[in-house]
């Protein structure tokens, strides 16, 4: 007697539950259509997080997989395939800004600037320095991101190569050899000058002596002692201005060389000197002038071209200043290591990267030693031809020769963010920060903490 009301429920009960399923499915469709709405959008920066899960380390390596394959892929031209291992990687982090910059460089190849540019935006909104790193639209680019300073090495050619002109500008003296050192040529001068303590030549010559040694002050004095018996000496004024710029008193050396051009303005070495003055004052067009002239008085003076070169390369004048290098490396036995390495910086601007790579090579060959600021310039050259080995192999070989080279721990840092090496890329910028470089502690903000 129950059959049909058990019936009735039954049927109103299969009812119910397909009135129901059709209600799921629906909801089902409208949250997955949301879901692939806001997956379609770009974040929003606002929502950015420090990490992609509770394990970091883990999450990391899931997308460098992602990368690496985009990158190889990359260089077997197939771009398409690469987008989509770049997508893997967004997918797994949408905040990170290397693989958005991966991504916008394979479009960029395939010609979809648009989206190319879509993509660097944002990638350049989470990390500003990410553009350059990896070099979008022009390798060159990676050198804005790398600690590159080598002006001290690269700035003035060797005091003995200075000294060298002076000496030939004052001939020798009575009892001088041609390979005599400087001590003895120094003992052989002050003898001479308290047998002749009235000849004058003997106290210039003798300057140089002491501005070969170091010994800026004592220069100064014997220099002095001459322009109190003939003021008007135009070389004694000279000499004296590069003791005042050797011992960093730049606006007395300024007076002097203005004072020996005043009275001499034939002397080729007086206006190169302050040339090199006004090149400190970044004051490029009276530099260039002054070095002008004082190779039309002097051809010789391969000092002037040195210096010019500097300041052309300085003002941008790739080929002007490649034109000057190449003159000096002409002349037989006079190319030193500093030509070299500044003609291969100047060619690193302009775009030759193979033959600044070779010009710096010789200059670490020519190099009386070994010096961590050549290998850690090669180790840019490497960087920038994409060998981030080599690179990492150099920066950690200028480490080596001086442990407190904090740009040298910075650019290593870089190189091994680019080889995927990110944890000890992290320990690298944070050791450059604490040797007091601040762009080390910028990447540790930027590249460190997803």
């Amino acid at each position: 007697m129950h059959q049909p009301f058990l019936q009735d429920i039954s049927a109103n009960s299969l009812s119910d539950l397909q009135t129901g399923s059709r209600r799921c499915f629906f909801f089902l469709i409208c949250f997955f259509l949301a879901a692939a709405g806001l997956h379609a959008q770009q974040p929003q920066l606002g929502m950015v997080q420090s990490r992609v899960s509770d394990n970091p380390v883990v999450a990391g390596e899931g997308i460098t997989r992602h990368l690496i394959l985009g990158d190889n892929l990359m260089t077997q031209g197939k771009f398409e395939n690469a987008i989509l291992s770049y997508d893997n990687a967004v997918a797994q982090n949408p905040y990170f800004a290397e693989a958005y910059i991966k991504r916008a460089i394979a479009k960029y190849r395939l010609g979809r600037i648009a989206e190319a540019q879509q993509d660097y935006a944002f990638a350049t909104r989470i990390n500003p320095y990410v553009g350059d790193m990896y070099g979008y639209g022009n390798n060159l680019r990676k050198l804005k991101v790398l600690a590159f300073e080598p002006y001290q090495l690269a700035g003035r050619l060797s005091l003995d190569r200075r000294m060298e002109y002076y000496r030939e500008l004052l001939g020798s003296f009575s009892g001088e050899e041609p390979q005599m050192d400087v001590p003895a040529r120094l003992g052989m001068l002050t003898a001479l000058i308290d047998q002749f303590p009235a000849s004058f030549s003997y106290y210039l010559q003798r300057s140089v002596a002491y501005l070969e040694m170091g010994e800026h002050r004592r220069a100064a004095d014997d220099l002095n002692a001459v322009l109190a018996a003939e003021p008007d000496n135009a070389l004694a004024h000279d000499l004296l201005g590069l003791s005042y710029l050797e011992a960093e008193s730049p606006e007395s050396a300024e007076r002097a060389f203005e004072r020996a051009i005043e009275l001499d303005p034939t002397l080729a070495v007086a206006a190169y000197n302050l040339g090199v003055v006004r090149q400190q004052q970044l004051r490029y067009q009276e530099a260039l002038r002054l070095f002008g002239q004082a190779i039309e008085l002097d051809g010789g003076l391969e000092m002037a071209y040195f210096n010019r070169a500097l300041v052309h390369k300085a003002m941008g004048n790739v080929d002007a200043a490649l034109e000057d290098y190449s003159y000096l490396l002409r002349q037989e036995g006079r190319a030193e290591a500093k030509v070299w390495l500044n003609r291969g910086i100047t060619r690193k601007m302009s775009g030759d990267i193979m033959g600044a790579l070779a010009d710096i090579e010789q200059a670490i060959r020519l190099a009386p030693e070994d010096n961590a600021v050549l290998y850690k310039i090669r180790g840019n050259v490497f960087l920038l031809l994409g060998n981030y080995l080599a690179a990492e192999q150099d920066y950690t070989r200028s480490i080596d020769l001086d442990p407190a080279f904090a740009e040298a721990y910075y650019n290593r840092g870089v190189a091994r963010i680019l080889a995927y090496n990110r944890p000890d890329a992290c320990l690298d910028f944070r050791e450059s920060a604490q040797l007091g470089y601040e762009r080390g502690e910028e990447q540790l903000q930027y590249l460190c903490s997803y």
